[in-house]
């Protein structure tokens, strides 16, 4: 039985086929075209009050010509017809579109529609832009620029490469992977230049002090990163590091460790949110907002599928890279997995830390996807740290320098014995200073010494 409480996103309502002014549902049919498809229902107001289409099959024929006539190119679709309380009610039922975009044309007007919300809006810049590679069977970043190769530097790139993939980034690679055709590069090689010339490839990261944004005098701490996606990622899991606490207790005579976010879960979101944000999008960044009680990463473009992304996942949701080349790299780097599974990892491993229910909400319109987690040592009072002490990142590193400037020849497994930490952490906050430059190891792994620089 056909049952439709309201209009939205996927379907329209019209008291009736409107010849002499046709773009008013015309508009609907390359909304869906260009979108995920949806129907329209004639003989059915807007107040969801059943009229019923007199003589369907004329109808019938003066849609499907009008169709065919003012939408280009013309998209499939069915017309059907339903009763419904007595009279016939006509669906013309719109499948997405792979030729995008569909334009009305007519009038002297070409312009391509998309749905927000409720409504079918003439298509904004970006998502056009998106639309034609779409139809083209192209993507962002498998584009080829102007820019040669060997005017940029990738240190970065074959260096992290080499350390999370474990084999040497050669030259052929940048070929073969999609970053380079010839002497010049792709914008995805652009984008993962040491440096480059695109300004909406930023990631803004800001401490606040409390739980909304009142005023800049609430910020703590913020910072601005450019550069190659990879220096991004590094970077603003730094700053997460920096701006966010973790505590520990002693529980029968065992060192008990509790967080206020998950780290891999974090990461995870800022890895969606570099890799999957919609590049043809000026004057947006990423963003990355710690408050007190959450944290919240926005990201540039809605869900490249057209759909809505629900409320929260906990299961594997169908997966559609806007940026295939570069989500390969991350891929072949261990950064980020292609089965579709990365928002209920998100959610997963941070309801772990609450012990179950749901504490990380998505969101996605045509123009942003924001991530919210929330902090699993919070109350309503402030933040809760249940243990002993509580260290940010720096306090971290900084009781790992003191043990170190006491005794140099001092091993990983002793210095977490004695400031209180996992070897793990340890591990990382080693890692960090040394690829910053703040500290080597002189001699092997079981007889050298640490060395402060």
């Amino acid at each position: 039985m056909l049952r439709l409480l309201e209009e939205c996103t996927d379907y329209d309502f019209k008291q009736e086929m409107e010849v002499r002014k046709p773009k008013s549902w015309l508009k609907s049919v390359s909304a869906f075209a260009n979108g995920v498809g949806g129907s329209l229902f004639f003989g059915i107001t807007d107040e969801n009050t059943v009229r019923g289409v007199e003589n369907p099959k004329e109808v019938i024929a003066a849609i499907s010509d009008l169709i065919k006539t003012r939408i280009d190119p013309t998209p499939i679709f069915r017309l059907i017809p339903h009763e419904l309380d007595s009279a016939i009610v006509l669906e013309l039922q719109v499948s997405k579109g792979q030729f995008t975009p569909y334009y009305y044309s007519a009038d002297g007007n070409k312009i391509a529609f998309v749905r927000s919300g409720d409504q079918s809006i003439p298509a904004p810049s970006y998502i056009l832009n998106e639309l034609i590679l779409k139809g083209l069977g192209q993507t962002y970043d498998a584009i080829l620029t102007n820019e040669r190769k060997d005017d940029y530097s990738f240190t970065y790139l074959t260096s992290k490469y080499l350390s999370m993939a474990g084999v040497r980034f050669e030259r052929e690679d940048y070929e073969s992977f999609g970053l380079a055709d010839g002497d010049l590069l792709t914008r995805g090689g652009l984008l993962l230049a040491d440096s480059n010339k695109l300004r909406q490839c930023r990631v803004f990261c800001t401490r606040w002090n409390g739980t909304d944004k009142v005023s800049e005098e609430t910020v703590l701490a913020d910072l601005e990163v450019s550069g190659s996606l990879l220096i991004q990622l590094d970077r603003a899991m730094a700053f997460f590091e920096d701006n966010t606490k973790r505590s520990w207790r002693k529980q029968n005579g065992d060192t008990v460790y509790e967080s206020e976010y998950d780290y891999e879960a974090v990461k995870e979101a800022l890895v969606n949110a570099i890799v999957h944000r919609d590049y043809n999008i000026v004057g947006a960044e990423v963003v990355l907002n710690i408050y007190n009680d959450r944290i919240e990463i926005t990201s540039p473009g809605g869900m490249y599928s057209g759909k809505k992304v629900p409320d929260t996942v906990e299961s594997v949701m169908e997966s559609k890279r806007r940026n295939p080349v570069i989500a390969d790299l991350f891929h072949r780097m261990h950064l980020m997995n292609r089965r579709g599974s990365g928002l209920a990892n998100i959610s997963n491993r941070t309801n772990a830390l609450f012990g179950g229910g749901r504490h990380v909400r998505f969101r996605s319109d045509d123009e942003f996807f924001v991530v919210t987690i929330e902090n699993a040592r919070f109350s309503a009072k402030g933040t809760v740290v249940g243990g002993e002490t509580a260290h940010s990142r720096k306090d971290i590193e900084e009781l790992i320098l003191t043990e170190m400037r006491g005794n140099p020849r001092v091993s990983v497994t002793q210095i977490g014995e004695r400031v209180g930490l996992s070897r793990s952490t340890v591990l990382r906050a080693i890692k960090t200073m040394t690829e910053r430059g703040e500290l080597r190891r002189i001699g092997s792994p079981r007889n050298g010494q640490w060395e402060i620089l």
